[in-house]
């Protein structure tokens, strides 16, 4: 999600959707509740250096249950495809313009928002209900005199649920964020309740974003196919994956 998984933003935006709160040091204090320790457990993660960042995390946000219109396949192919997913969340959402994010490798991400942060996301885990990504990089404000790097733990579950005869996905994004440098780290937890009033805006452009996508791809998928068909950064290997997964075998004339 840009998505509120990555923003799917989810998730991604889905990616953008949550690179952007980590351009703004993604997180604030909070002490864990019943509810977040039962979410905790359902989490397995083998990878070494997540759990060093959950264990040690300078803030911790857990943003409240996110729900989109729309089913599984649409959720998960924008997770499975986060650059393609920031594209369309740029052209359909203009706030998000500026972020990019550039696939280097399997499950791995260079995420840019142009000089103010730029770092690397790794996808950690998969399940059929689960992500788990971790991020690092380099974080630079005020005409780069603040400067400093963190890494940072996305944590997105998801789910379909029926009601009332329609269909929608529920995201519950935790992020841990760890600040390297000491200064910066007692900074961000003296600050966190503005530090979270910021993030609450930066997630709810997000989540229009990914809303708006969402729509776009339920309902009129034909007409999102032929505009991405023009647009010159969607790469004609997302463009076909995109075909197949929501157009199937129709013939659409590009």
């Amino acid at each position: 999600m840009v998505i509120v998984g990555f923003l799917v933003l989810p998730g991604s935006m889905c990616f953008a959707p949550y690179t952007a709160l980590f351009t703004d040091l993604c997180a604030v204090l909070s002490v864990p509740t019943v509810a977040e320790a039962a979410r905790e457990e359902s989490v397995a993660i083998e990878d070494r250096e997540s759990r060093e960042i959950i264990a040690h995390s300078t803030l911790r946000r857990q943003i409240p249950r996110i729900r989109f219109a729309g089913d599984r396949r649409t959720y998960e192919f924008l997770v499975l495809h986060p650059p393609l997913a920031t594209q369309l969340a740029r052209r359909l959402h203009p706030p998000l313009e500026r972020y990019t994010v550039t696939q280097i490798g399997d499950g791995v991400y260079t995420v840019e928002d142009r000089g103010a942060i730029r770092g690397d996301a790794r996808l950690i885990t998969a399940t059929d209900n689960q992500r788990v990504y971790r991020f690092q990089g380099e974080f630079r404000s005020l005409a780069h005199l603040i400067r400093f790097t963190g890494r940072m733990v996305l944590i997105l579950r998801y789910r379909e649920m029926q009601e009332e005869g329609r269909t929608f996905v529920d995201s519950d994004p935790d992020f841990y964020l760890r600040i390297d440098h000491p200064f910066f780290d007692l900074i961000t937890k003296l600050l966190s309740p503005l530090i979270g009033s910021i993030i609450d805006r930066r997630v709810h452009m997000i989540v229009e974003a990914t809303r708006t996508l969402f729509d776009r791809v339920q309902t009129d998928p034909k007409g999102l196919y032929q505009q991405m068909s023009t647009w010159p950064e969607v790469q004609p290997t997302d463009l076909e994956a995109f075909r197949q997964a929501f157009l199937g075998k129709e013939a659409v004339a590009r």
